[in-house]
């Protein structure tokens, strides 16, 4: 058995969440002999440590690079439950006001740390340790039988102002609102993960009835009120489509988010933790395309229609317009007829050839059609008018 300066001891499993579990442990309280002794202990994850995802603390510690934490001048929250301000999300001129939670989700009101853990999944060993350091604390502070209750909605119970932070420091390496949400699913969540027709029509009605006050229903259901809110996502379009994407839902994805981004032009840019990739309001994009969730819209959009060059630094997202532009103007009648060596000046012919091939596999049933069809297709989506808009958003410096 493998024991951390923790009061806690681990014994990981040998799988890989665990294994990462105890790693960063180890690295989030500078152990470096410990985390020797794991990666002698677990030969097989030997070549993990090389996985800055996943290991990035192992590195920060060998390297003896380990940042201080640094707290947000303006702010000295211990609770993640305090009161917060209602979001707007704006969408084609149309404002919505959506009033925020009781969670702690904003992240000025957490400890920055380069070092955390963020956006993975919490593993099962993760997860005892979760529900060990929520019953620890009841029982080190008696808060009896209610105790677990309280703990739950420590908003309405200002003694035990601040529990979070000491119960998520048994997991030092994620920050403590990533461990009170993950509290609150284990402790809430009903032991039949399955929804039943049954439910499906009582979450229709209690909408239709109530709105979105999703912790009532929560509560009658026994189950959180995340999946609740989630399902209701899932099941509140009845002409709901599945497979093949139409070329009319194509159209509308990309006149939709163009508008957004035209939009967004006159906000900040802003890159952080928690923000979805250029921040598109896609829930609002899902609702006025009515056929696909969002969660479907924003992977349509950013796994198929946006090149892989991207990332690579071989393409831009504006070199899309350019490119179906100078093809539209060529006028070619078939693929041969293209001189791509000479068709955008700052891109090689093999690259504007390589985007054209990733173009043509997201038309559906037309990318057995001519070439002027193709053209003519891409043209409608990649519109000139709106190639300033991207390149514009592309350009606008990210404020942190």
């Amino acid at each position: 058995m493998l024991g951390l300066k923790k009061s806690l001891v681990y014994l990981p499993t040998g799988s890989e969440n665990d294994w990462t579990t105890a790693i960063h442990i180890a690295a989030s309280e500078g152990d470096v002999n410990m985390i020797n002794k794991l990666l002698n202990h677990f030969p097989d994850c030997w070549d993990m440590r090389n996985n800055n995802n996943q290991n990035a603390l192992y590195v920060a510690v060998l390297n003896n690079q380990d940042k201080k934490k640094k707290v947000k001048s303006g702010h000295s929250s211990e609770d993640p439950t305090h009161e917060k301000s209602a979001k707007k999300v704006r969408f084609s001129g149309h404002v919505q006001i959506f009033p925020s939670s009781d969670d702690p989700s904003d992240e000025k009101h957490e400890i920055e740390d380069e070092n955390l853990l963020r956006g993975k999944r919490f593993s099962k060993l993760e997860d005892e340790i979760v529900k060990e350091a929520v019953h620890k604390y009841v029982d080190f502070h008696n808060l009896g039988e209610e105790g677990l209750k309280k703990i739950l909605n420590s908003r309405s119970y200002p003694e035990i102002k601040g529990c979070w932070k000491e119960i998520g420091s048994a997991i030092p390496y994620r920050p403590y609102t990533a461990v009170y949400y993950r509290a609150q699913i284990l402790f809430r969540r009903s032991e039949s993960r399955k929804w039943t027709e049954e439910e499906y029509e009582i979450v229709r009605k209690f909408q239709k009835e109530h709105g979105n006050n999703w912790k009532v229903l929560a509560d009658e259901l026994g189950k959180h009120r995340f999946h609740v809110k989630d399902t209701w996502r899932r099941i509140k379009r009845p002409n709901q489509n599945k497979g093949q994407w139409t070329q009319e839902e194509y159209q509308s994805l990309f006149d939709l988010v163009n508008t957004d981004l035209r939009l967004r032009l006159s906000e900040e840019k802003r890159s952080k933790y928690g923000m979805l990739r250029d921040n598109i309001a896609w829930t609002a994009i899902s609702d006025k395309l009515s056929t696909r969730t969002e969660a479907n819209c924003c992977l349509k959009w950013y796994d198929q229609l946006t090149s892989p060059m991207v990332a690579k630094g071989e393409w831009a997202d504006v070199d899309d317009y350019r490119l179906v532009d100078a093809l539209f103007e060529l006028d070619a009648s078939c693929i041969e007829d293209v001189d791509w060596d000479n068709l955008l000046d700052h891109r090689p012919g093999e690259i504007c050839r390589k985007r054209w091939n990733q173009m043509v596999l997201h038309i559906g049933k037309l990318k057995n059609s001519s070439f002027a069809e193709q053209i003519e297709v891409l043209a409608k989506r990649y519109r000139p008018d709106f190639a300033e808009v991207r390149e514009a958003w592309d350009n606008k410096p990210v404020v942190p």
